[in-house]
Order: C-alpha cells, then sequence, then structure tokens
C-alpha cells in the first residue's frame, strides 16, 4: 500500500510539473532546462555570486570551480548572456540545490521592463495556480527592495546583522545596532498597513516607489488574492531583486507558495516561482 501511494504522490508531481510546462507554453513562453552542475572561474565571480557560494555545494577541480544550481534565475541570466538567447518569456522546472536541502521550482522570467509585460507574467502564474492547481490565494504581500538602499547608507546595508534584525523583526537589537532615532528603526514601529503614510511624511523622496507597490497592489487584488498588504521592511532572501518584491501564500501557511520580483540582467527582468 506505501509503494502504491508513493506512485501516486510521484505522478502528481510530475502531472503538476508537465501541466505547467503546458499552461505556460500555450502562452508563448519559451521553455528551458538547464543542467544542475554550473562552473565558474573565482576571478568572474560576481558579488552575487560570491555571497550565494557560502550556500551551495561546490567543488573545484583543475582550477575551475563547480557547484550545483542554487538559483535558477541566476542560472538562466548566465545562459542567455553565453549563448546570446533573445527570448522574451522563458518558463521552467527544476531542482534547485543548497548545502542543507533539494528544492523543486516551477519558474517563469520575462525579460522586458514594460511594467504592464511584467503584470502578464504575474497574472499568467495567479491564474495558474487559481485554475489549474485549484489554489485559493488568501494573502499577497509586496515591498520594494530599493526602498532599504535608500533608508540605509552603504555601510549598514552591507551589514550582515542588520538584514538579519530586519527579517526577525528585531526592534530592540536593530536600534541597538543603527540607534533608536534612525529613520528605519522608528519605521519598524509602525503596522506595515501605516507604514506607507509615514515615508510618505518624513521621506518624500520615496514617493514614485511608494507609488510602483500600490500598482502591484492593485493588481493582485484584481487577480482575487484575498488580502494585499504592503510590508516595507520585508526583505527578499536573494540580493538581485532591485525593485518591486512579492510573495503569496495560501490561507494558514507560514512560507510562500510563490515568490518573485524584479530584477536587472542585461536589461530589467521579472520572475516569479513556485517553490515545492
Amino acid at each position: 500500500m506505501d509503494q502504491i501511494r508513493m506512485n501516486q504522490d510521484l505522478m502528481k508531481i510530475k502531472q503538476k510539473e508537465i501541466g505547467f510546462l503546458q499552461h505556460f507554453q500555450q502562452r508563448g513562453y519559451e521553455l528551458i532546462d538547464l543542467g544542475i552542475v554550473e562552473s565558474f572561474q573565482w576571478t568572474e565571480l560576481s558579488q552575487d555570486d560570491l555571497h550565494l557560494m557560502q550556500y551551495r555545494y561546490k567543488w573545484e577541480r583543475n582550477g575551475t570551480l563547480f557547484a550545483l544550481r542554487s538559483d535558477w534565475t541566476n542560472a538562466i541570466v548566465r545562459y542567455r548572456k553565453k549563448y546570446h538567447l533573445h527570448a522574451d518569456k522563458i518558463a521552467y522546472v527544476g531542482s534547485v540545490y543548497t548545502v542543507d536541502s533539494e528544492r523543486k521550482q516551477l519558474g517563469v522570467e520575462v525579460f522586458s521592463a514594460n511594467v504592464k509585460e511584467q503584470f502578464e507574467v504575474l497574472k499568467d502564474m495567479i491564474y495558474f495556480l487559481q485554475q489549474e492547481l485549484a489554489i485559493t490565494l488568501s494573502v499577497g504581500v509586496i515591498s520594494h527592495n530599493m526602498l532599504l538602499k535608500k533608508l540605509l547608507n552603504k555601510d549598514e546595508h552591507a551589514d550582515e546583522l542588520v538584514q538579519q534584525y530586519i527579517r526577525d523583526r528585531n526592534y530592540d537589537a536593530l536600534g541597538s545596532r543603527l540607534g533608536k532615532d534612525h529613520l528605519l528603526v522608528r519605521l519598524m514601529k509602525e503596522a506595515p498597513a501605516d507604514q506607507g503614510d509615514y515615508l510618505k511624511k518624513h521621506f518624500p523622496e520615496l514617493t514614485d516607489h511608494l507609488k510602483e507597490i500600490e500598482q502591484w497592489q492593485n493588481q493582485l487584488d484584481s487577480l482575487g488574492v484575498e488580502f494585499v498588504y504592503s510590508d516595507l521592511l520585508a526583505v527578499p532572501m536573494q540580493s538581485y531583486y532591485k525593485g518591486i518584491f512579492i510573495q503569496v501564500y495560501e490561507k494558514n501557511t507560514v512560507n510562500p507558495i510563490v515568490s518573485g520580483g524584479q530584477y536587472t540582467s542585461s536589461s530589467k527582468a521579472f520572475g516569479m516561482a513556485i517553490t515545492i
């Protein structure tokens, strides 16, 4: 009986993967598959690569660094650059590995600075979750990664303890690190629903970023996500996000069913992924 159940579970996973690829192929996305082993030269690693290497399973041979794929977005950006791939919209399915875990990702990328085209990718992803997987999307959380860079100086933003205290919402520790009068510390005392108004009042130069957040909130609202709000202190795990960052949750869950946001490759881009 256990073997039958395992077989059924495996078939459900594979059917979900095929259904995902079919859903996006029908909408004009180019499907891509990449090897799980990536090769690097130490001298050519970006700051993001160097940061991620501490979490990757890696080894060195004959002067070349090898690592298991830990992130699809970085891998696709490198692939497009190396092979001059010109596809604007890409869909993929595959595993990512860290030193202590393996996860499956079903994701999409659009290489366009056009926000309307990015909205369409968001719509395609939300529709897949709602229509193909029959998932009720309960909560959407939106932030803008440039806000923290505006509220912190360069050294503060690079401080890993500061980033960790923000993730943990550790007001006391952050206040000790930055000072109780620091704008970011004061912002942490505000409820997420009030943070936007607080920044508009005390930091009017951030109004354009706050308007971007409102646009994306309206999009998620229109797509049927039950409760959408901005959390200006949400910190994405990947440092390459340069703009809007989105997390969407099923009801009664603590981990997002899908997440993603805006970043920069050779031009501006937007990507989202389901993690299972």
